[in-house]
């Protein structure tokens, strides 16, 4: 009986083992992924907004128009296809593809994307995130995948352009009116009235 019990049990095993792990397919509404949460390989389609503020993700695909905001957790391969957004402020992500249209925005400083080295010998990318200045360091996947990722600047370096912008417009808007005024006075017709007028 104990036998047949143990080969029953040896049989499970390895009828579980041999089974492929089914991908965790999103289509629509919003999701979080959150700590504790681990996913063996996620797939989101359609207009999926996905927020990842902690856990473990093996694998995500993302398609579609969908958008995700990655904040923390542990990431192994991450694919972007179709017109999908991806916006990366924190984490630890070792492999990173995309294709099609898609756009990577990454908030991070000291960024620096090399076109050689890594596991595929397709490039990385170094740097430090905006939100906790921790450092980070992934592996690009396909030769073309650094052409959709956009370095987003940090709040600071964008209200400066803005505030610059504006000083200039200031500028030019006054240099501007100053002209106008020198050209209104030089063709106003002169109304003089002098002494020899008068008299006459």
């Amino acid at each position: 009986m104990k036998t047949q019990s143990l080969t029953i049990m040896v049989a499970l095993v390895i009828l579980f083992c041999a089974c492929p792990v089914r991908a965790t397919v999103w289509t629509e509404g919003h999701h979080e992924i959150i700590d504790g949460d681990v996913y063996w390989e996620l797939d989101i389609y359609n207009d999926v907004t996905l927020d990842i503020l902690g856990g473990e993700i093996f694998t995500l695909t993302t398609f579609d128009t969908t958008i995700t905001d990655w904040y923390g957790g542990q990431m192994d391969t991450l694919g972007a296809r179709g017109n999908s957004i991806i916006n990366i402020y924190g984490g630890k992500l070792d492999n990173f593809a995309a294709i099609e249209n898609s756009l990577v925005n990454l908030y991070a400083y000291d960024v620096a994307i090399t076109h050689t080295g890594g596991f595929w010998d397709d490039g990385q990318v170094t740097g430090k995130y905006y939100l906790d200045d921790t450092s980070f360091i992934f592996d690009l996947w396909g030769q073309n995948t650094y052409s959709h990722i956009n370095i987003v600047p940090e709040p600071a370096t964008v209200l400066l352009l803005g505030l610059g912008s504006l000083f200039l417009r200031k500028g030019q808007q006054t240099k501007t009116y100053n002209a106008l005024q020198i050209m209104n006075l030089q063709t106003k017709p002169s109304h003089k009235i002098s002494y020899y007028s008068i008299i006459s």
